[in-house]
């Protein structure tokens, strides 16, 4: 792995946030900041189902993701990745980590559960750095 990247990985670890950048079907990113933990070198990122993020992502898996601040700004180079979504059996692991890295999440997490009601589930993405 080239000086760089290891700097990025690192530094996208030590985050809140990343900035995930998915693609349209005609080429064009879009960045969008994300909460995310990481785990042996795997990013995971939570969103609804809804979203235009899970659309583009349903037909590129192809991303790319940076160390960002809240509003979206990089603070590092974007890195290429994948993204997958989730199984069930994975989700419940990956939600521990996320209330142990942002007191919020709780809050967060009742506050979705109520958009359940309305129809929206709540997405987890795995995204692996190439």
């Amino acid at each position: 792995m080239e000086e760089e990247t290891v700097k990025d990985l690192t530094r996208l670890q030590k985050g809140k946030y990343v900035s995930l950048k998915t693609y349209r079907k005609n080429g064009d990113g879009v960045s969008s900041p994300v909460w995310f933990v990481e785990e042996n070198l795997k990013f995971y990122a939570c969103t609804g189902e809804n979203t235009f993020k899970v659309r583009r992502i349903k037909n590129n898996s192809q991303v790319q993701i940076a160390s960002s601040n809240s509003s979206g700004k990089t603070n590092s180079e974007y890195l290429d990745a994948e993204a997958q979504f989730l199984t069930m059996d994975k989700i419940e692991s990956i939600r521990r980590l996320f209330r142990n890295k942002y007191r919020m999440f709780r809050l967060w997490s009742f506050f979705q559960n109520l958009r359940k009601k309305e129809g929206e589930k709540q997405i987890y993405l795995e995204i692996s750095p190439n």
